[in-house]
């Protein structure tokens, strides 16, 4: 069976190597020079409970991702020799006001259904296992489940595990279209060739909605700006993420940091602009001003593709065989990769996976 993967991000290696794996031809398709841009630019945090606010149906997927990182990222890294830097350092989630502490304390009881760690601690106590954090935090939610990887290692390890595995990785010549005939999709279109396949797997972000409209396939993913500033000559180490509801902090294996990021609906502008410096700033301001003595070492931006319910669409487009989406993604692209890549690989080889995409069907907001 030859499947076609257009876009080169972290889901879309990640479906092509899982495919791959299982004995599947596969051709990777990338407009840009190598994809991934802003897999790249993400703070890697791979978190499933840190920047949900409530209990969601998305939740056991998140948690059967999380479990799939260290196994996933050992063989990356064993693979290609690139570390990925996958640390599972934990988080705490702090609340800044007493109606956050109140946030905190609901959350824990849905949270304690998947990591049993999870514990509230008092001020003194965050403050001490983490000193850079501010004196006026209310409280905070530890959670030791979560961690990081560094995503720009993680881009170059799957970009170079493709390489190495023998699939195709065609990439310059951004996809213009799908080739399709009596509600089967059989191909895509660039602006020099045509490409048939068995199966086609559309994973191209914030630009999915664009390529599935002259189907007229209604799929709605937003292009939301995120901008990362990364931060050196830290006056205080810190050891895990700190997270608030005005931003986050990662730690990287290097002894630098990352404050993100904004959220700003500015279409497709890749430019970082004074006001998002700001807005990150005060962040920072807030969680912990003391890294307001840091560097400013440089910022990523990136375009995390939305959907209405940020929540992504894996699976098949009813009235179109053999098409699968894997987009949309929004703030946990690098957490849900790995479980991403086996629920479209269970589909498009088996029909049918035992992972809990129902939450996630393509056809919830088609016309």
């Amino acid at each position: 069976m030859r499947v076609i993967v257009v876009g080169a991000g972290v889901i879309g290696c990640a479906v092509a190597l899982e495919l791959r794996r299982r004995g599947a031809e596969v051709v990777l398709m990338e407009g840009y020079a190598e994809g991934g841009h802003t897999s790249a630019a993400s703070a890697g945090m791979v978190n499933p409970f840190s920047l949900t606010p409530n209990e969601t149906p998305a939740l056991p997927m998140y948690w059967r991702s999380r479990q799939m990182y260290p196994e996933w990222t050992r063989t990356l890294y064993e693979a290609t020799g690139i570390d990925p830097e996958w640390r599972d350092t934990g988080c705490l989630r702090v609340a800044l006001t007493p109606a956050d502490a109140e946030q905190l304390r609901a959350n824990l009881e849905w949270i304690r259904r998947y990591d049993t760690a999870a514990e509230l601690l008092d001020a003194p106590t965050a403050r001490q296992i983490e000193p850079a954090l501010n004196d006026a935090i209310e409280l905070a939610l530890h959670l030791p489940s979560e961690g990081w990887v560094h995503t720009e290692r993680l881009m170059r390890a799957l970009h170079r595990a493709v390489q190495l595995n023998g699939i195709k990785f065609d990439t310059g010549y951004p996809v213009l279209s799908l080739l399709h005939r009596s509600g089967r999709v059989y191909g895509v279109r660039t602006a020099h060739s045509a490409m048939e396949g068995d199966a086609i797997v559309v994973a191209t972000g914030a630009w999915t909605t664009a390529l599935l409209l002259p189907l007229e396939i209604h799929v709605p993913v937003e292009p939301v700006r995120g901008v990362i500033l990364k931060l050196g000559d830290l006056p205080v180490p810190v050891r895990r993420i700190l997270s608030a509801p005005v931003g986050y902090l990662v730690p990287r294996a290097d002894g630098t940091a990352l404050i993100g990021a904004t959220r700003e609906q500015a279409g497709y502008n890749m430019y970082a602009t004074a006001e998002g410096y700001a807005h990150l700033l005060q962040a920072l301001s807030r969680i912990a001003p003391a890294m307001l003595h840091a560097t400013v070492l440089g910022h990523t931006v990136g375009l995390r593709p939305d959907t209405p319910d940020h929540s992504p669409y894996i699976g098949t487009i009813q009235g179109f065989e053999r098409l699968y989406l894997a987009a949309g993604h929004a703030y946990h692209g690098i957490l849900l990769a790995p479980a991403t890549a086996h629920a479209v690989a269970d589909l498009i080889l088996n029909g049918a996976t035992e992972l809990p995409i129902a939450p996630f069907d393509p056809n919830r907001f088609v016309r």
